[in-house]
């Protein structure tokens, strides 16, 4: 039976940031997961010279901004709202493999690259050929290293960056630790989950693992970088209040500033926001990427899945797209009328009359498709009409997140419930489309906000252990805990049986166009 608050007041006020490479937001939550005020702000990425080289980077710079925007913009919403002093805690999601130098005063010294940078993939291979293999990595840390980690920018750093660089660099950070260090100047530290999305921590004892740093040919630069790792603290740790500057912006006054606690990869954040805490538990989330997430007190028995390791405890079992939203936008283009996409889509039959497309706009690793080979494709031809397209591009999507789940199953998962949330679950055809695929119900969550969702829901179980931690009440209150109060659930949305036949084939086809494409 779960864990009701004890220290928590009821009418307390929880913020959950979500920064990502596509926009931040903030909102503001109460204890039940119902949407106080929220802010949402805009993220420019770098190209270089143009988005074909495959360059996406972050300026450290902008980030830094956008912690100071959104903390005076959602404590000027809560002051408006008569909330601002119930306003107790804030988690954080981020693309925590998206990561980048900074030097003492917590100024850029190389920006972050992102994970979805495409000039990696040369940079990983050669790093792992020095460590000698997967093989090997799995033996180091108890899981993979992807080409996504930020032990790649490490690799990557070697040939690119100047030696005086890598020697006033005072912190490498993933997205979420420098966020959280421009919201409480604490740069000193990171999450278990931050940790995890580096390719060097060991997920089994969740300590550093020194030997990753082989993948550097330069010994000093393996030196250096050893030094310049934060320290791993546990969930329920505060990373620190609000700094001064920041509750000055908030005009906040006094001692009692906001706590921020250890941040979560966005991964991390969307299992949670989903519901999906517990072992048989899927979340799928639909966003810029498509990702399907389980949690397990073990790690795969087989298979390729990407593994990271949950603040508190369990392993996170990930497949992560590239090709989501992103993919989709690239359909339908600038400002598209949702309604009639919809409206149109839905008199299509399904299999979109044979019509499949290839999806990947941006390289996709996992599928074995390359930058060369990452281009939006249309079998036998591209429909003629946006309803057509609409619902092929839908299709395209929910085949790659079956063939996530069949990873997921293969690996050892036994699915007992999927939830779903994120942009693109908002269409209802596409969470029709995506359980007819499946083959099995869908749980749609009340709320789409999943990331924000489930860094605050990770900061309300943060804050009652905290609390409890200084009362010496001995009683544990888990995240679990948390999930059970805050994440609530909208419906169900089962397979729609004529069409599960038609899609059984389409996913076969797909797979195949898919392998084809790879091979090419």
């Amino acid at each position: 039976m779960a864990q009701s608050l004890e220290c928590v007041k009821k009418n307390s006020v929880i913020t959950g940031w979500d920064f990502s490479t596509g926009g931040v937001k903030c909102l503001a939550f109460d204890v039940e997961g119902r949407v106080l005020a929220e802010v949402r702000l805009p993220t420019d990425l770098w190209f270089g010279d143009s988005p074909k080289t495959g360059i996406r980077e972050l300026n450290l710079m902008q980030l830094e901004g956008q912690a100071f925007a959104s903390v005076r913009a959602i404590a000027k919403a809560l002051d408006e709202a008569g909330l601002l002093n119930r306003w107790i805690a804030g988690g954080i999601s981020a693309t925590h493999h998206t990561a980048g130098r900074i030097d003492a005063n917590g100024n850029q010294i190389r920006r972050a690259i992102c994970w979805n940078d495409a000039t990696l993939a040369e940079y990983h291979a050669v790093g792992l050929e020095r460590l000698g293999g997967q093989e090997k990595v799995q033996e180091l840390i108890g899981g993979p290293w992807a080409i996504r980690y930020s032990l790649s920018h490490l690799v990557k750093d070697e040939s690119t960056l100047a030696e005086a660089d890598w020697k006033r660099t005072y912190r490498i950070l993933p997205h979420g630790a420098l966020a959280a260090g421009y919201l409480t100047g604490n740069f000193d530290v990171c999450s278990v989950s931050v940790a995890a999305s580096t390719g060097i921590m060991d997920l089994r004892s969740r300590k550093w693992c020194r030997e990753m740093l082989g993948a550097l040919e330069n010994e000093t630069y393996r030196q250096l970088a050893w030094k310049q790792l934060p320290k791993i603290i546990p969930q329920y740790t505060p990373v620190g209040p609000l700094n001064d500057a920041m509750a000055a912006v908030a005009g906040i006054r006094g001692k009692n500033r906001p706590l921020i606690f250890p941040t979560s990869d966005d991964q991390q954040a969307g299992l949670v926001g989903g519901g999906a805490v517990d072992a048989g538990q899927v979340a799928v989330i639909l966003g810029n990427s498509a990702v399907v997430n389980s949690s397990s007190a073990e790690r795969p028995t087989s298979g390729e899945l990407d593994v990271m390791r949950l603040n508190w405890g369990p392993y996170l079992w990930m497949r992560c797209y590239n090709n989501g939203a992103q993919f989709l936008d690239k359909v339908v283009g600038p400002n598209p009328d949702w309604a009639a996409l919809e409206k149109a889509a839905e008199a299509v039959a399904p299999g979109t009359n044979g019509t499949l497309v290839m999806p990947f706009v941006n390289p996709e690793p996992s599928r074995g498709i390359s930058l060369k080979q990452a281009k939006v494709r249309w079998l036998p031809k591209k429909p003629r009409s946006a309803g057509e397209q609409f619902r092929a591009a839908l299709e395209a999507i929910a085949y790659l997140i079956a063939m996530a789940v069949e990873e997921h199953e293969a690996a050892g998962q036994n699915i007992k419930r999927i939830t779903v949330s994120g942009g693109i679950a908002r269409s209802n055809l596409m969470c029709r489309i995506l359980a007819s695929v499946l083959d099995k119900p869908l749980v749609r969550l009340e709320s789409e906000e999943g990331p924000a969702l489930g860094a605050a829901v990770t900061a309300l179980a943060a804050i009652e252990s905290h609390l409890r931690k200084e009362k010496q009440i001995r009683k544990r209150f888990t995240v679990g805990d948390a999930v059970e109060i805050m994440v609530r659930f909208r419906d169900t949305v089962e397979p729609t049986p004529e069409w599960t036949a038609v899609y059984r084939k389409g996913l076969a086809e797909f797979r195949k166009q898919v392998a084809v494409l790879a091979k090419s």
